[in-house]
């Protein structure tokens, strides 16, 4: 048997089993970015969406007819409670970004203070909860800009 033909043989074995496995390394890398950037999307989307049902929420019990301002203030804050906000923040900052998890903060703080104010007797019209109200907006607007700035980082 002549050494030359086994060497080639093994030589392109070898070099074919590496490009194999340096080709599916980049697919499974790839793979793997994707599924992060959709884990990402879906946390943020969950995170905003719950923030936006339980500011609903608080605006529908506030409407309803209450015995007393007490037991309004505890079906607003119950409202809050069951929309699965904090639950969403939880998750998100655990795994988010410093910057990303400032904005998400900075939404849900201006979310528990919309709470306080309908909580504690006002009704949707006046200044104190409109002022609440833009405050919330304003720092969701912000912490919009934020998530898509880090998704956009995401895909590149």
């Amino acid at each position: 048997m002549e050494w030359g033909s086994l060497v080639g043989t093994g030589l392109g074995a070898v070099l074919g089993v590496g490009a194999t496995l340096a080709g599916e390394h980049v697919r499974w890398r790839r793979a793997s970015r994707e599924t992060r950037l959709r884990d990402r999307q879906t946390a943020y989307v969950d995170c905003l969406v719950a923030f936006r049902r339980a500011h609903e929420a608080m605006r529908l019990a506030a409407d309803e007819d209450h015995a007393s301002p007490q037991v309004r203030g505890s079906r607003i804050r119950q409202a809050f409670q069951a929309s699965g906000c904090d639950e969403a923040r939880e998750r998100l900052i655990l795994t988010a970004t410093e910057d990303v998890a400032t904005a998400i903060d900075a939404s849900y703080h201006s979310l528990r203070e919309v709470r306080e104010v309908l909580a504690s007797g006002r009704d949707i019209t006046s200044a104190d909860y409109h002022a609440a109200r833009q405050a919330h907006g304003d720092a969701t607007r912000a912490a919009r800009v934020v998530l898509r700035r880090d998704l956009s980082s995401q895909e590149a």
